[in-house]
């Protein structure tokens, strides 16, 4: 974080004063600075993957095992998507941007955000081993892009 705002305050003669709110310059330069630390994220994930859920969520040994299992083939989905899809992902969900605040940060039109989005859910879920997409989307208002 310390990073991010060192890098901000270098360059910020770049910020638009027009926007209303700094966070999705903030966060596409801290995603840029993530991507120059690719191992470090690499070495978390594969822990996430090797540790699965804490103990206390699941009493059931049959579920914790299970849920073990989901936890780190959806991690080790998330490591393999390309780049871009997964910092657009992380943004969304993590950093609870929408579609607008993701472009933004990635300096990307958000057309491009809406299909990197729809890859990487495409992606999870197929490692979650859910139904194709397009019976999982049909009436679903909450898979929607915000203010669609």
């Amino acid at each position: 974080m310390g990073e991010t705002f060192l890098v901000a305050f270098e360059h910020r003669e770049r910020y638009d004063l027009s926007y209303e709110s700094a966070l999705p310059w903030l966060l596409g330069i801290a995603t840029v600075l993530i991507r120059k630390h690719r191992g470090a994220e690499a070495r978390i994930l594969r822990a996430v993957a090797a540790s699965g859920p804490p103990e206390t969520v699941v009493v059931d040994r049959d579920d914790r095992l299970d849920a073990s299992r989901a936890v780190g083939e959806l991690a080790a989905a998330i490591r393999r998507m390309p780049a871009r899809d997964r910092d657009a992902l992380l943004l969304y969900a993590w950093a609870d941007l929408d579609y607008e605040g993701v472009a933004l940060a990635l300096d990307v039109p958000v057309g491009t955000v809406r299909s990197r989005l729809n890859r990487a859910r495409r992606v999870l879920r197929q490692s979650a081993g859910a139904q194709p997409a397009e019976e999982v989307d049909r009436g679903r208002a909450d898979i929607a892009p915000h203010g669609a």
